[in-house]
């Protein structure tokens, strides 16, 4: 295999990659499925290969533990199905918002290939930011017979985990290299000449793109 080439585990959902060590290359078959433990639970992924250093920044809040198998026949079908009911989950997720009255909302939901564990990621106002989720958590883990994890995303958080383009035509930095958003200020976009615009200055979160950084640095 080329040495500048690693291999890793990519994930069902979301583009993250789980890179992997310890391997005999004979033994390991780029392109395959497999069923891996990560920190999570038991979850269905892909072996590929990538460049040195690539992925980093998508396997920050999941971390593999082992691959169990390579993924059977059964297991595929399975994993076909997950979609569905993802659905299914949401819109039950949906109805139980309502119930409850909750000022919440879902921005994607991932349910984990032994259906064990769905994880809800939501918005919520900043005036909201304290609401009490946990009868509504117990009331849909026992409609769904699955533990149910909330997570509270911001605008950078969707960015960085569900990824998209830039208005480089590139893919979103923090969904595939950086590690964390640049420190970015009014003050550094004034000084490379720029005028404040949704359009031209923000990223996709709303925030003022990260790569005005970069700039700002060649300027210093």
């Amino acid at each position: 295999m080329n040495e500048h080439l690693k291999l890793g585990i990519k994930l069902r959902k979301f583009n993250r990659v789980c890179p992997i060590t310890g391997y005999k290359e004979e033994s390991i078959k780029i392109g395959s499925p497999v069923i891996v433990q990560t920190d999570r639970g038991v979850e269905y992924g892909e072996i590929i290969s990538f460049a040195r250093g690539y992925p980093r920044a998508l396997s920050r809040d999941v971390r593999l533990k082992k691959v169990v198998r390579y993924a059977t026949a059964d297991d595929v079908a399975k994993e076909k199905e997950l979609t569905e009911r993802e659905n299914t989950a949401y819109n039950e997720t949906v109805k139980k918002i309502k119930e409850h009255e909750l000022p919440i909302k879902v921005i994607a939901l991932e349910l984990l290939f032994d259906a064990s564990r769905l994880i809800i990621y939501y918005h919520v106002g900043e005036q909201d930011k304290n609401v009490n989720l946990r009868d509504f958590s117990r009331d849909l883990s026992a409609l769904l017979a699955a533990r149910v994890d909330m997570r509270q995303v911001s605008p950078r958080d969707e960015a960085r985990l569900f990824g998209g383009m830039g208005p480089c035509g590139r893919s979103l930095c923090c969904s595939v290299w950086l590690d964390k958003p640049k420190h970015v200020t009014v003050k550094m976009v004034k000084e490379q000449g720029l005028a404040m615009s949704p359009t031209k200055t923000a990223g996709v979160c709303g925030r003022l793109m990260c790569c005005l950084e970069y700039e700002h640095q060649k300027k210093q």
